[in-house]
């Protein structure tokens, strides 16, 4: 991940190994494993455009609430 660290929760190391990767939808999925103190952790990794379409749906879904509670559109 260039330009970002990768911060261990356990001890603050920025030096990881990748043990597994696999494509969800709409992002990826990374086992990673400290380097200094083994610590297991897992990122997400979204695209630009999964997270376009995540706020689209969440606007959608406040709209829908609002017109249910105040009515008309």
């Amino acid at each position: 991940m260039e330009g970002r660290m990768i911060t261990c929760p356990t001890c603050g190391h920025t030096t990881s190994t990748i043990k597994e990767t696999r494509k969800r939808d709409g992002y990826i999925e990374r086992r990673r494993t400290c380097d200094n103190c083994g610590h297991g952790m897992i990122t997400k990794e979204f695209s630009a455009s999964s997270i376009s379409k995540l706020l689209n749906e969440a606007q959608e879904k406040a709209l829908d609430v609002a017109v249910q509670l105040f009515g008309g559109r």
